[in-house]
């Protein structure tokens, strides 16, 4: 919403837009973030101070591979 100063029922439908035209990959990459979560937890959440910016940094890329630009 901040990228493209949309609202948020436009951003909902673009999410649900992305995920329905590439869903096994999305639930590769939400498997993938659970993982990445689970291990930062398991490390007493000093794992998440490595794994939470990782994972925001690559799901930008993943967004702007995934939406067309303006």
């Amino acid at each position: 919403m901040a990228d493209r100063q949309t609202d948020a029922v436009t951003a909902a439908i673009a999410s649900l837009l992305a995920v329905t035209r590439n869903f096994f990959p999305m639930l590769l990459w939400a498997f993938t973030i659970v993982l990445l979560v689970a291990i930062g937890f398991a490390t007493h959440f000093v794992g998440l101070i490595i794994t939470m910016p990782i994972i925001g940094h690559a799901s930008w890329h993943a967004y702007r591979n995934l939406v067309a630009p303006v």
